[in-house]
Formats: C-alpha cells, sequence, structure tokens
C-alpha cells in the first residue's frame, strides 16, 4: 500500500513539473499553428453554412411548402 501511495506521488510530481513545462514553453509555432487552424475552421463553418442556406431557401422549404398546400389546399 504505501509503494501505491508513493509512485502515486511519484507520478503526480512528474505531470505536474511536465504541465509547468509546457505552460513556460514560450515557443511561438504553437500559437501560429492554432491560429491557421482556427482561420480555416471559421472559413470552412461559413461556406458550409452558406452551402445549406441555399439549398434550404431554394429546394427544400419550396418543396415542403408545395406538398402541405397539396395536403391542405
Amino acid at each position: 500500500m504505501r509503494k501505491a501511495i508513493q509512485t502515486l506521488k511519484t507520478r503526480a510530481a512528474y505531470a505536474a513539473a511536465r504541465t509547468r513545462a509546457i505552460l513556460k514553453d514560450e515557443a511561438g509555432d504553437f500559437y501560429i499553428s492554432d491560429g491557421v487552424k482556427i482561420i480555416i475552421a471559421v472559413v470552412l463553418g461559413a461556406l458550409l453554412l452558406a452551402a445549406l442556406t441555399l439549398i434550404f431557401n431554394d429546394t427544400v422549404i419550396p418543396r415542403i411548402t408545395r406538398e402541405i398546400e397539396g395536403l391542405f389546399g
């Protein structure tokens, strides 16, 4: 039991030291790559949203309206 606790303490200390080292790292390439990923995600999301809006407004909504009017009209 005592050995398990000591092992757990050692692992926790190692994880804390590693976390401190990662947070202290001031290399800029991490921020640049993340910024590029975020910009790409935003652009792709905007394109997808525009495409879905176009499809729904020009194709799906008018057909649904015609079908409903055909049922109740």
